[in-house]
């Protein structure tokens, strides 16, 4: 199934490793270190508009940050594979 994530933009729920709140992350260092290795091999998409709230992480090294909450896009992930 998928998931919108902002803009026109949908991904395959199957292919999610990890929904995660951007606001907690910036006080982590080690996934900010993840994050820069992350960007350094340019596999991070930001659909934001600079409102950065959630980073969405792939199974293929790829990683999305958008302007939709982490809660928002758990519960859309977790509907469309109930059904």
């Amino acid at each position: 199934m998928y998931v919108h994530i902002g803009k026109d933009l949908v991904i395959n729920s199957e292919n999610i490793i990890a929904i995660l709140d951007i606001g907690s992350l910036r006080k982590k260092k080690n996934v900010e270190e993840i994050l820069q290795k992350l960007r350094i091999s340019d596999k991070i998409i930001d659909v934001s508009d600079e409102n950065k709230k959630s980073l969405i992480i792939l199974n293929k090294n790829l990683a999305y940050i958008t302007n939709i909450s982490s809660a928002t896009l758990a519960k859309r992930a977790s509907n469309k594979k109930r059904k």
